[in-house]
């Protein structure tokens, strides 16, 4: 297995327009994620990820990501995975990219530094036994994060010492939202929807 890498009154189209299409972000000059649409940005072979705690949970060897990443969600959502992706990130937060690997295990996985540190998102086609499986034994379950005012649900939240996972099943798959406190999780959970909203502002 690898070792984990590091890497969040508006309509749900228009925010997706905003991520995917290069708008600019709230709170900021520039978009944290305009290298998902600019084409003179190299892949993630060719620049540098930010190093993850070595105490983030590893699902096995993930998806190469890149920072252009919008097509990569699309394919997922075309193979029955309904990727989840950040709206506006938050002041002081950058996004790495995005990557997808469509054979068994199904795996959307994008990767963000925030102020506090990295914050990783995965997702995986199951049930959450079935993802966190050998991990669950090291992981001590905490209060559930009642998101519920952000459109999104209650979500399990996990301790790992100095690592905090959130985890939500969403139509057949788990999000794993997992970073170094609960804070910087949350806030990158309460930006996500599905990616497949933003089909209707490019028709």
């Amino acid at each position: 297995m690898q070792p984990t890498r590091a890497t969040t009154g508006i309509t749900a189209v228009a925010a997706f327009a905003a991520v995917l299409g290069g708008a600019t972000a709230c709170g900021g000059d520039e978009d944290p994620t305009a290298r998902a649409t600019d084409t003179s940005v190299p892949s993630s072979s060719e620049s540098e990820s930010p190093e993850a705690p070595s105490s983030m949970v590893d699902f096995g060897e993930e998806p190469a990501v890149e920072s252009r990443y919008k097509q990569l969600a699309l394919d997922a959502v075309d193979d029955g995975l309904i990727t989840m992706v950040p709206t506006v990130l938050p002041d002081g937060w950058t996004v790495a990219g995005g990557g997808y690997h469509a054979d068994d295990p199904q795996w959307w996985r994008m990767e963000l530094t925030s102020p506090a540190g990295p914050v990783v998102l995965d997702q995986l086609a199951g049930e959450t036994d079935d993802v966190l499986g050998e991990h669950e034994g090291s992981l001590e379950p905490a209060d559930d994060v009642d998101l519920s005012k952000w459109g999104i649900g209650t979500w399990s939240q996990w301790d790992n010492g100095d690592l905090t996972l959130l985890t939500r099943e969403v139509k057949g798959s788990v999000v794993v939202v997992q970073g170094p406190d609960v804070d910087s999780t949350s806030d990158l959970a309460k930006s996500l929807l599905p990616a497949e909203d933003s089909r209707s502002s490019e028709d």
